[in-house]
């Protein structure tokens, strides 16, 4: 490779997304090669950007190999933000862009012995994983998801956002998710959680098998089994246990969102993730309205029709600009009362 394009994933590694630098790596991987040349390239990359002398190579081996064609990102609009664009163009996203755009490791001190990986999904996508033992799941939009290189000694992650989880049954290693309100504790069994810092409620919801949950900011533990729903809400730091049907709450990662007569600032949340748009919601008036729907993600402008004629209210789209520097401001929507 010529040093100008080595240059240029120097700079994307380190922070530098202007628009001359995303077209220096664009226009690398546009060019055609036979994939084992695209993968002795990606290697070697790979290896000259996160050299680092304290990380021992097999740290990393499960990231080069396991979850090579398995990030999975999924168009859910006509227009993208640059990052989103860039699954277009290959049938499989090449490995070096997804961990430039997803992953941050980080390295803390040597005697330590500890690294982080950390698994970072943009809004506007769904990112599908899979972990060193062989238990997979989804990541949603706008959420991080953070484990030690060393994951198979002791299976731990820890959860910004929202994520569904198949865990692979080990009885002598418990997979741990760990939240800010709380802990869920496995063997193996499939659930999911949500755990956004704007969202008045943490949550679990078990789609099947039996987990154990245990509070943070107030004491608890209980056991859940499928179609179980344990909610703490954050403000009165209550808990609330109640019978669900969890498909639902797991449609996102079938390409289908459920609205269940929701309020409009917990709709306009769950737009801004799941359509990588800026949401502006002037509520007077729309206080008392609530929102039902089960919806395919896909064009937005086609949820937000159908929205309009559920409830009363207009709404307002404004296109993605590119500015002089390079920097992309997403869509705008508004919506106000009719």
């Amino acid at each position: 490779m010529v040093r100008n394009n080595k240059e240029a994933f120097e700079k994307l590694y380190k922070g530098n997304r202007s628009f001359s630098v995303i077209r220096s790596v664009l226009a690398y991987f546009s060019r055609e090669k036979t994939e084992p040349d695209i993968e002795n390239i990606q290697k070697a990359e790979w290896n000259s950007v996160v050299e680092d002398d304290h990380i021992p190579e097999t740290d990393l081996e499960h990231v080069l190999y396991k979850l090579k064609y398995r990030i999975l990102f999924e168009k859910t609009q006509r227009q993208k933000h640059l990052i989103i664009r860039m699954s277009q163009i290959a049938a499989v996203l090449i490995l070096p862009l997804v961990l430039f755009f997803l992953f941050h490791y980080k390295v803390f001190d040597a005697d330590k012995k500890l690294s982080l990986i950390e698994m970072h999904c943009p809004d506007g996508i769904r990112a599908k994983f899979t972990l060193p033992d062989g238990s997979s799941g989804w990541l949603a939009g706008g959420s991080v998801m953070t484990y030690a290189a060393n994951f198979e000694k002791k299976r731990n992650v820890s959860v910004e956002g929202e994520a569904f989880f198949s865990v692979k049954h080990d009885e002598k290693r418990p997979f741990v998710v760990r939240l800010n309100d709380f802990n869920v504790r496995v063997l193996g069994t499939k659930f999911n959680v949500l755990n956004y810092a704007d969202e008045p409620v943490s949550e679990v919801v078990v789609l099947s098998g039996l987990v154990e949950v245990t509070g943070n900011t107030k004491k608890f533990t209980e056991q859940l089994s499928a179609n179980k729903e344990l909610q703490i809400q954050k403000e009165k730091n209550e808990i609330n246990l109640s019978d669900v049907d969890a498909g639902s709450y797991t449609a996102w990662i079938d390409g289908r969102l459920e609205f269940d007569s929701e309020h409009l600032e917990s709709v306009c949340r769950k737009i801004e993730r799941f359509y990588d748009v800026d949401v502006e919601l002037n509520a007077e008036g729309l206080e008392n309205n609530l929102f039902r729907a089960n919806v395919k993600i896909g064009s937005l402008e086609e949820l937000l029709k159908y929205m309009s004629l559920a409830l009363p209210v207009k709404y307002e789209l404004t296109d993605a600009k590119r500015l002089s520097d390079g920097k992309i401001i997403r869509r705008k929507l508004i919506i106000s009362k009719r």
